[in-house]
């Protein structure tokens, strides 16, 4: 291990673990890609079911970055797709790349509706900077005759902050309405929930950025 080098560079990030999948299960898959050194897998200590992560810590960065490429969304285990991330949030595409990727991973994503046509990206985005920092510019968009927009948080204490100051608010000559945005593929199941603000949490703990 080199001077610079941390166990976070030699760890991956393993998210969207369903609970039926054991320990061992995790270990066949991975051996397969490279020797282990170590797996974490937290367990809720109520309910002593797995949270749905896991930490991989392998015996070098270039073999944590092989079983990023690997299987990253590449592998399904009872119905859901394993997301495979570096610890640290870097990879070999870029570090800018990836902090913004590591970031909207969080899941603190705001749906707003009803935005006035004299409010600009830049203008929502100087609203909703009051709060806390955003990761990128708003994106705003037509939704059923209205005009919507997807704000973007780096963590969960920003959005709600954020939510409960500005739903059903007045920005310039309409009354905006604030909630958190569908997750990807659903109709119903809504970013901030239990489980991702768990992930959020872990990670701010052990300083780590989640990938997506």
């Amino acid at each position: 291990m080199s001077s610079t080098s941390t166990v976070q560079d030699f760890t991956v990030y393993v998210g969207n673990v369903a609970p039926e999948v054991s320990k061992e299960l995790i270990y066949e898959l991975f051996v397969q890609i490279c020797p282990l050194k170590k797996i974490r897998y937290p367990k809720d200590r109520i309910l002593n079911t797995y949270q749905g992560f896991a930490f991989v810590e392998f015996y070098s960065t270039d073999d944590a970055e092989y079983a990023c490429k690997c299987l990253n969304n590449s592998v399904r285990l009872f119905g859901r797709t394993l997301k495979v991330r570096k610890a640290n949030g870097t990879s070999s595409s870029g570090v800018d790349s990836a902090s913004q990727q590591n970031a909207l991973a969080v899941g603190a994503k705001l749906f707003v509706k009803n935005v006035d046509e004299l409010v600009d990206a830049q203008g929502l985005a100087k609203i909703f900077a009051k709060f806390g920092p955003l990761v990128k510019a708003p994106e705003i968009f037509s939704l059923k005759q209205l005009r919507c927009a997807f704000v973007y948080y780096t963590t969960f204490e920003h959005s709600d902050k954020a939510l409960a100051k500005l739903n059903n608010q007045m920005v310039m000559n309409k009354c905006i309405t604030v909630d958190y945005a569908l997750k990807d593929g659903s109709k119903i199941e809504k970013h901030g929930d239990e489980i991702e603000r768990l992930l959020d949490a872990e990670a701010a703990k052990h300083q780590i950025k989640l990938g997506s």
